[in-house]
């Protein structure tokens, strides 16, 4: 069973809200996988879903994850097929989602586009 530690319906995806200071050094700022440095994620692509960028879920198995939300991950690619069992986020179904460069696990994509990436964020730099 997932507990969800974070219990907010989803929401259409939403832009965090940024500074001016903010706004002028984000273009320039990449999120890399820890283990190869690939580029993953621009901090640009920040969204908030459920009313926040970060959230904290527990799998079925007791492991927990911080995961922020992105509009897009082009760094990632996914595994596997779709699935909706155990879904943190109610209405979109999961897939697992790797570093293309590596393959180590940062997250999973949410919705059939993917509408969404949640990605473990300590496994970000």
């Amino acid at each position: 069973m997932i507990l969800a530690l974070d219990r907010k319906p989803p929401d259409a995806p939403v832009r965090a809200p940024r500074s001016a200071d903010e706004d002028a050094t984000r273009s320039e700022r990449i999120l890399r996988c820890r283990a190869c440095e690939a580029a993953i994620a621009s901090i640009d692509d920040r969204i908030e879903i459920a009313g926040a960028h970060a959230h904290t879920f527990v799998n079925p198995h007791g492991h927990v994850f911080e995961i922020g939300c992105f509009a897009r991950a082009d760094g990632c690619t996914t595994l596997g097929p779709a699935s909706a069992f155990f879904s943190w986020f109610p209405g979109y179904a999961w897939r697992v989602a790797v570093c293309a460069g590596c393959r180590t696990h940062l997250g999973w994509s949410f919705g059939e586009a993917p509408d969404f990436w949640g990605l473990v964020l300590p496994s970000l730099v």
